[in-house]
């Protein structure tokens, strides 16, 4: 290929920008993807996530009866698997718009356990009742007990991605207070990336058939920055191999990470072989410009 020129300010303000690029897609990923309930809620819905919540209740409660004597189903009939979903998609979406808005309020779990309480007391005081126990203060204390035990266990599976616990740290508040500087941190490499651009535009503008090569080298490698490691880990299943002793947080962060790869293949694969082609390009340009001058030097010096 022919000698590029100012090759190696070219070359210099080319690796920055591709720094400046690379810094800006990753805090474009945390905010539109990272921080983006959509990719959650799919990630819920291909995985039946409500599904294995209700199943890891349903075999505590059944493992609970064997030490009370109260049956399985007085907990988990009253369960609706829709009200398990709303319930838990809801308290993601808090947990979410609590680290990236300055405003948002804290999440809380927002679940009608009066079912559930309706169902564990009558079954009691029936019992009780069929067996000629009195119902007195500690009775009811017995009672009460065991409904908070019920809830507990139901409220500790609607953490389906454990943002909620996350939104309790002290890291979390940092992140709650501070959540712009992502979309602003965005802007600023954007910006530095598009001036250093302006820069190059202008030492090479005597050559702008050479401009193509390094807009293209920025696009490659920073594509492949991405696309490398993505690939890897799609098609690894390094993911797979996570020890997460939930079943339904092992299926939610696993979908979560595979559709979030899945967009990052797609669009660095795209980044990556746009700035190929404009590479490629730049190497036809110059054979064809090449292949000018010599025609227009035959026609000039043809008698020479």
């Amino acid at each position: 290929m022919k000698k590029l020129y100012h090759f190696v300010p070219m070359l210099i303000l080319s690796l920055f920008a591709v720094i400046f690029v690379i810094l800006a897609e990753a805090c474009i990923f945390v905010d539109s993807t990272l921080l983006d309930s959509d990719i959650y809620m799919q990630a819920m819905n291909e995985k039946n996530v409500t599904q294995s919540m209700y199943d890891e209740l349903c075999t505590y409660f059944e493992s609970l009866s064997h030490a009370t004597g109260i049956p399985a189903n007085v907990y988990t009939d009253p369960l609706d698997k829709e009200e398990l979903y709303t319930t838990s998609f809801k308290l993601l979406q808090e947990s979410i718009n609590y680290l990236k808005d300055k405003n948002a309020p804290k999440p809380s779990v927002n679940y009608d356990y009066s079912k559930v309480e309706k169902s564990i007391t009558e079954y009691i005081e029936k019992h009780a009742e069929e067996n000629n126990i009195t119902i007195d203060k500690e009775y009811r204390k017995l009672i009460e007990n065991t409904v908070n035990t019920a809830k507990t266990q139901i409220e500790s599976r609607f953490d389906v991605m454990m943002l909620y616990t996350l939104s309790k740290t002290s890291g979390a508040e940092v992140l709650h207070n501070n959540s712009r500087l992502i979309g602003i941190g965005s802007l600023v490499f954007i910006g530095l990336a598009v001036i250093l651009l302006v820069f190059m535009v202008i030492i090479d503008r005597h050559h702008p058939r050479d401009f193509p090569y390094w807009a293209g080298l920025i696009m490659a490698v920073s594509g492949g920055f991405w696309l490398v490691p993505a690939m890897y880990l799609k098609f690894s299943d390094f993911f797979g191999t996570f020890a997460i002793r939930n079943e339904y947080i092992y299926n939610t962060v696993t979908g979560m990470f595979g559709i979030a790869l899945d967009h990052i293949i797609r669009l660095q694969m795209i980044i990556a072989i746009i700035g190929l082609v404009l590479i490629i390009s730049t190497q036809i340009i110059h054979l064809v410009y090449l292949h000018y001058l010599k025609n227009r030097y035959k026609k000039t010096h043809g008698d020479d």
